[in-house]
């Protein structure tokens, strides 16, 4: 038994609800010393106890309860001490059998308040536990499956070696489903530890263009024909660089992904008011009305992605990262008429270092003053 559940429930019952309960019980005595004073026809002195009452949402637990019956001992006290003449007695039992049944009703309604709220904090616990439990889990799969995963590969390397050129591409099957798979193991490992990142955000000025022209360099766009125009970006935003990276880069990722070869992917970056712009345009697939937003839940992937590798993470994923930026993220486009997504970020002031004469990579003729990436 834990020394928590050791404890009786008067030990659970913090000193602040201690005090706001004998406050609740020396203005209920104050209330009462009035009520004897008070001439008979006072007939309101009574409904002051139910204002009282309404502190006990700041005490224990059912200590509503206490203090309307309480109530109700000093209410009943004071009818009897202090009786009324003749003339008002209808008018003051009254009254006072009013007081006392409002007297129960605030009690009840505080004391559902707190049963709401202890339910609230136990789902939050609740959830929180099993949020724990599958990160742990998916920690523990994800590095049970990696480590498998490189066994496997380490042998299809020295398998390849003592294979004859024509077998070979049977090893090079086998390590690129294992790449395939490890790609989809990391991104599940990152989806489940998007809330936590939320809290290890780093918030530093960023120079925007050359992080873009960094992530484009890493970024395999063979297959489809990309173009980048970013002069119109501010100098620098505020945020977060990994994330800011992970963002573009999922969001690009799935436009090449799922852009027919030789197809056109496009990046435009602006500066509107005070926010920096990104909008990526593709002529691949589309996305059907109905499931723009359905797109940036986890592991949701589209009718129209049959045959494209993934795991429905990455939309999510950059959607978590940008609402952690304060930010925007925005679908539109139609079936088989491709997809143009916008992702809009606070703009943070200009960095102190001079990033004016950076080299601009955008700058290459063999894309008409846009960046091929490899």
């Amino acid at each position: 038994m834990s020394k928590k559940e050791a404890l009786s429930p008067l030990d659970r019952i913090s000193t602040k609800e201690w005090l706001v309960f004998a406050l609740v019980m020396v203005l209920m005595a104050l209330v009462l010393a009035a009520d004897l004073e008070t001439t008979p026809d006072h007939v309101t002195i009574c409904f002051i106890y139910t204002a009282i009452i309404f502190l006990s949402i700041f005490s224990f637990y059912r200590s509503a309860y206490i203090a309307a019956a309480v109530a109700t001992l000093f209410s009943v006290i004071g009818s009897f001490v202090n009786p009324p003449t003749e003339a008002v007695s209808v008018v003051f039992f009254a009254n006072r059998a009013i007081a006392i049944v409002s007297q129960w009703i605030v009690a009840v309604l505080v004391t559902t308040r707190k049963d709401a709220e202890a339910l609230m904090r136990s789902d939050l616990a609740e959830q929180t536990a099993s949020a724990e439990t599958r990160r742990r889990f998916i920690d523990v799969l994800s590095h049970e499956i990696g480590t498998s995963l490189t066994t496997i590969d380490g042998q299809a390397f020295l398998l390849r070696r003592t294979l004859d050129e024509p077998d070979q591409p049977r090893a090079d099957k086998i390590r690129s489903a294992v790449r395939h798979i490890q790609a989809i193991v990391q991104q599940v490992q990152l989806a489940s530890e998007v809330g936590e990142r939320a809290s290890d955000m780093r918030s530093e000025s960023i120079n925007l263009r050359r992080l873009l022209e960094d992530l484009f360099v890493d970024l395999d766009t063979s297959a489809v024909f990309f173009k980048a125009d970013l002069a119109a970006l501010p100098d620098t935003i505020l945020g977060d660089p990994d994330m800011l990276r992970q963002i573009v880069g999922n969001v690009l990722s799935n436009a090449i992904k799922f852009s027919s070869p030789g197809g056109e992917v496009r990046i435009a970056g602006e500066s509107v008011g005070d926010r920096a712009v990104l909008t990526v345009i593709d002529k691949g697939r589309g996305v059907a009305p109905d499931e723009r937003e359905k797109i940036f839940e986890p592991y949701y992937r589209a009718r129209n992605s049959r045959g494209v590798h993934g795991a429905g993470i990455g939309l999510y994923v950059a959607k978590k990262y940008v609402e952690h930026h304060r930010g925007t993220i925005t679908v539109d486009g139609a079936l088989n008429a491709g997809t143009s997504v916008t992702i809009s970020l606070p703009v943070a002031g200009p960095v102190a270092e001079d990033v004016q004469g950076a080299p601009n990579v955008l700058n290459n003729p063999k894309t008409d003053a846009t960046l091929p990436l490899h």
